[in-house]
C-alpha cells in the first residue's frame, strides 16, 4: 500500500512537471499565430489587379527608356508620367491598402495641421476600419487609431505619428507596398531630373525602377496562383 500511495505521488508530480514544461511553448505557440505587422496582403483576385497596373506601369518604364535611346524626349517624359499615376492606382488596391492611405493622408497632414483639425480626420478612419474583417490587424489597428485620438484630445501621453504609423503598417503588404514605394520613388526623382535638366539621362537612370517593378510582380504573381483570372 505504501508503495501504491509512492508511484501515485510520483505519476502526479510528473504530471506537474510535463505542465509546466509544456506551458512556454503553448504560450509561444499562440504569439506565434498571430501575423506580425505588414503582412496584411490582399486576397488574390485583388492581387491580380495590381499586377495589371504593375505590368502597365513596366511596359510604360520601358516605353520611356526606349524613347530616350532614339532621342524622342517627349514620348520619353510622357510615357514615364503615366507610370506615376498608374502606380499610385497600384498603391490602393484592396481595403487594407485604401484604409492605409487614408491613414497616411493624417501623417502628411500632421506638420501643418492644428490637432483639432487633426481629430475631424478620426471619423473617416473608424468608418473605414469598420469595413475591415474583424481579425488581428483590424484590432491592432483600430487600437493604434484610438491612441492617437487620444493623444490629440489630451487624454493620453504618447506620439501621434508613433501611433498612426503603427495603425499605417498592421494594414500594410510588405512584399508588395516596399518595392511598389521604391518604383514610386525612382519614377518621381527620374522625372524630377527629366523636367529640370540638372544631368543627363541615361538608360541607367532607370534599373531601380524597373528592378523594383519586376519584385513587386514577382510578389503579386506568386500570391495569386489560385485566384480566378
Amino acid at each position: 500500500m505504501p508503495q501504491h500511495k509512492h508511484s501515485t505521488s510520483l505519476y502526479f508530480y510528473s504530471l506537474i512537471i510535463l505542465s509546466i514544461t509544456l506551458l512556454p511553448l503553448q504560450v509561444l505557440k499562440a504569439d506565434s499565430s498571430q501575423p506580425s505587422p505588414g503582412n496584411y496582403c490582399p486576397a488574390p483576385g485583388i492581387l491580380l489587379i495590381a499586377a495589371e497596373d504593375l505590368s502597365s506601369s513596366l511596359d510604360l518604364v520601358m516605353r520611356s527608356r526606349a524613347a530616350l535611346a532614339r532621342g524622342d524626349l517627349s514620348e520619353m517624359v510622357n510615357t514615364l508620367n503615366a507610370t506615376g499615376a498608374i502606380l499610385q492606382q497600384a498603391t490602393s488596391r484592396g481595403a487594407g491598402a485604401r484604409t492605409a492611405l487614408l491613414i497616411d493622408s493624417v501623417i502628411m497632414a500632421r506638420p501643418n495641421d492644428s490637432n483639432e483639425q487633426l481629430l475631424t480626420w478620426f471619423p473617416l478612419l473608424q468608418s473605414a476600419l469598420l469595413i475591415l474583417p474583424d481579425d488581428y490587424a483590424q484590432n491592432a489597428a483600430s487600437e493604434a487609431v484610438g491612441h492617437a485620438e487620444e493623444i490629440l484630445q489630451g487624454d493620453r501621453k504618447g506620439d501621434v505619428l508613433v501611433e498612426l504609423k503603427k495603425a499605417r503598417h498592421a494594414l500594410s503588404c510588405d512584399g508588395l507596398n516596399l518595392p511598389l514605394q521604391a518604383a514610386l520613388v525612382g519614377q518621381s526623382r527620374l522625372f524630377f531630373k527629366m523636367q529640370h535638366r540638372s544631368k543627363p539621362v541615361s538608360t541607367k537612370d532607370y534599373d531601380k525602377i524597373i528592378e523594383s517593378l519586376r519584385n513587386a510582380i514577382t510578389f503579386v504573381l506568386g500570391h495569386s496562383k489560385n485566384a480566378i483570372q
